[in-house]
């Protein structure tokens, strides 16, 4: 609004207006409109009576999932409004997502909600793009990094994939994740996580997610399987691994024990690194509790490969912290856990330290003899196949696509199943992306990162990863939901780590300017 000039005042504007005929029929044609328009209050009961009427509708067809959705729809739109005011939120709701889709899928019992998920992270890219066309800023200079470039690369070849002699279009579509996810996480991934304190909340959020996922591993345990879980078991024949005659794993919200048990141990890491660093006293006993948690439940699964987790999470957490005593104190914990399941027989009576312990002499385990054997045949049977047997035809949960020696041989192995699929090309272009991108942020947390607290976040995060990455060796399940996509947003936040660092210090500064210039009022 302007100030009210003498020329405003003048004669001419003070006269009063006199309205013509045309002025009052256009004035008449306005207010005609204005009374045709739906009243909001009828708009929204009108949408109520539909949505209610969709919910009976679902209820009736006994379709609960459907029910279930419509009935959340308004405050899930809500959240979207709110979120396109501030796209970097989303980075939350994704991560909360992709941690319960595999307790979604199996309680909703309905088909193809992978599906959801690719509508769902596709159609987060389209918001970036379309804020971007209206000059919303993203650090789309961040994308250039080892992982997204190495994720497109890997993109491309599984494409190329399709044309694979040996190859079923079938499977192919099936595996449709495993060819984008790791280009199109990332780069969502270094889009929106851009900040310290975003980061500090998304550990936060995950510290709470794993506290569900422990309560449920403990309602398992001192309870009992419930109906869904206990048919689930029985259907996909998971009873002969899980329900053992002397112990029974449990496997908590994710796909199975293998999965829940080496998450445990990431989080052991993860927030054990995060607590010891951790400058609020109640935070620092929180993240230590949780760590401790984690380290008690992944013991419970019965996973042996499990504990190459913590175990590479230390070993690497020495080699990086250039701090002699923590480097000291890291490397005799390793030995002396290494010592007691390897040379010992200290807690032999209990059966999952008993069980954990054949880890350590594989030679003794007749699981691990077998496991050999299987990559002796795989080795023999790809030795004229460098691009692998094709996407999607690897482990005998791929026998639907067909009867072939790759499909009655199981994946315990993350990387054996990517080798089988894509062949030696593939296998090397993978870890040459995964490692690659670890090294590089490891080398910037060891001699680039300024600000201590951002490199004791990452330096948390690189150990984790590192240990699940050996932990993969033994355990098809990295990329299994939710791990798949949580590791390659974690990968993608040590590739935004210059930037969030760069960006922890512009805001230091100006903090300490703003402080210098109230005392200097003062």
């Amino acid at each position: 609004h302007r100030r009210i000039t003498a020329q405003d005042t003048s004669p001419q504007l003070r006269q009063p207006i006199v309205a013509t005929g045309t002025d009052r029929q256009k004035s008449r044609r306005k207010m005609s409109i204005k009374r045709s328009y739906i009243s909001s209050p009828t708009l929204t009961f009108a949408i109520l009576c539909i949505g209610l009427g969709c919910i009976v509708a679902a209820t009736l067809r006994q379709n609960l999932a459907i029910a279930a959705l419509v009935a959340v729809l308004p405050a899930l739109l809500c959240i979207l409004i709110l979120h396109l005011r501030k796209p970097e939120r989303f980075i939350f709701l994704l991560f909360i997502f992709n941690y319960f889709f595999t307790p979604l899928a199996r309680y909703s019992r309905q088909d193809g909600l992978s599906v959801l998920s690719d509508v769902i992270w596709w159609s987060v890219l389209l918001i970036i793009i379309i804020q971007t066309a209206l000059r919303y800023r993203f650090p789309w200079k961040q994308a250039a990094n080892i992982l997204t470039i190495g994720g497109a690369a890997l993109a491309v070849y599984c494409l190329m994939e399709v044309v694979n002699p040996t190859a079923s279009l079938e499977a192919w579509i099936y595996s449709r994740g495993f060819i984008y996810n790791t280009f199109l996480v990332s780069l969502i991934t270094v889009l929106l996580a851009t900040s310290y304190k975003q980061i500090g909340r998304l550990m936060f959020l995950f510290s709470l997610l794993t506290l569900i996922a422990i309560l449920k591993g403990f309602w398992q345990k001192f309870i009992g399987f419930d109906a869904i879980e206990y048919d689930a078991l029985m259907e996909s024949g998971m009873y002969k691994t899980h329900l053992l005659p002397q112990i029974t794993r449990y496997f908590s919200i994710f796909t199975d024990a293998g999965n829940y048990g080496s998450n445990m141990g990431f989080t052991c890491v993860l927030f054990g690194i995060t607590g010891l660093f951790s400058k609020k006293p109640g935070l620092k006993t929180y993240y230590l509790c949780v760590s401790a948690l984690s380290l008690y439940s992944m013991f419970t699964t019965g996973t042996r490969g499990a504990i190459v987790v913590p175990l590479g999470g230390l070993l690497l957490f020495a080699l990086i912290s250039k701090n002699i005593r923590l480097m000291s104190a890291a490397t005799v914990g390793g030995i002396c856990i290494y010592v007691f399941f390897a040379f010992t027989y200290a807690g032999e009576s209990n059966y999952m330290i008993r069980r954990m312990r054949t880890a350590f002499r594989p030679n003794k385990d007749a699981s691990y003899l077998v496991r050999k054997q299987n990559r002796q045949k795989l080795a023999e049977y790809l030795r004229d196949k460098p691009f692998g047997e094709g996407l999607g035809l690897g482990g005998v949960e791929a026998r639907r696509f067909g009867n072939r020696l790759t499909t009655t041989i199981p994946n315990d192995s993350t990387y054996v199943k990517i080798w089988t699929e894509t062949g030696i090309v593939g296998i090397i272009l993978y870890l040459l992306i995964y490692a690659g991108s670890l090294l590089w942020g490891c080398y910037y947390i060891m001699f680039k990162v300024r600000n201590d607290e951002l490199r004791h976040l990452l330096t948390a995060l690189a150990c984790g990863v590192f240990g699940m990455m050996l932990s993969a060796y033994g355990n098809a399940f990295f990329t299994q939901f939710p791990t798949g996509i949580m590791m390659i947003m974690f990968l993608g936040i040590l590739m935004n780590g210059k930037y969030i660092d760069e960006r922890l210090t512009i805001e230091k500064q100006q903090a300490l300017l703003t402080a210098t210039k109230k005392d200097s009022t003062l």
